[in-house]
């Protein structure tokens, strides 16, 4: 067996039902998490406050990126196919795009930020916890709410990940959904960088 099946929302419990059908879109990864419904109702609201805008919270655009490296680092090309498109939206470039799937975390397509960003990102997924001079480094740029909020956010995208996979989920596939994702274009570029790592 390669993944479990995704679940049709016709065969979802009827409390969960309720709550997809509220929902302005639908993802193949709820297809996934609808088998536990309770944990699928508890984790959306989690994993929303994971892009909540706050002016002293961690910039989203840092955070697409750790997001996007998370993903890459889990294999995950449903999740870094999806928040490429939000990368990018946010102010990332596709040159920083491309980078972050090739693996190419010391280009000089990102500055110094960035790069602390991504090496922070690289500690907390592979090793656990930063290290002590990566820490040190961040918090001398970032509060220590920003920090937390930027761990939120890798961990959920690494659970995500870990989702995603378990469904064979994979970039492009929320099209299934109706959803509109990433150009067929874009896919087949980021596909072919991934592929050349």
């Amino acid at each position: 067996m390669k993944h479990i099946p995704l679940l049709p929302k016709e065969e979802a419990d009827p409390e969960l039902r309720e709550a997809w059908d509220a929902l302005p879109f639908d993802l193949a990864i709820f297809h996934v998490w609808a088998h536990a419904p309770q944990a699928f109702l508890n984790y959306r609201l989690f994993n929303h406050t994971v892009w909540q805008e706050e002016e002293d919270g961690m910039p989203l655009r840092l955070k697409e990126m750790a997001v996007v490296h998370a993903s890459v680092l889990a294999n995950s090309s449903y999740e870094w196919g999806n928040h490429a498109v939000t990368m990018l939206r946010r102010g990332g470039t596709q040159a920083q795009l491309e980078a972050i799937i090739a693996g190419d975390l010391k280009s000089d397509v990102f500055d110094e930020t960035e790069r602390l960003v991504l090496q922070f990102t690289d500690e907390v997924v592979l090793d656990g916890r930063p290290a002590e001079p990566t820490l040190t480094a961040m918090s001398e740029k970032f509060t220590h709410k920003q920090l937390t909020q930027l761990v939120f956010g890798i961990c959920a995208y690494m659970t995500n990940s870990r989702l995603a996979s378990l469904g064979g989920c994979e970039i492009g596939d929320d099209i299934n959904f109706g959803l509109k994702t990433v150009s067929p274009e874009l896919k087949e570029r980021l596909l072919e960088v991934a592929n050349s790592r």
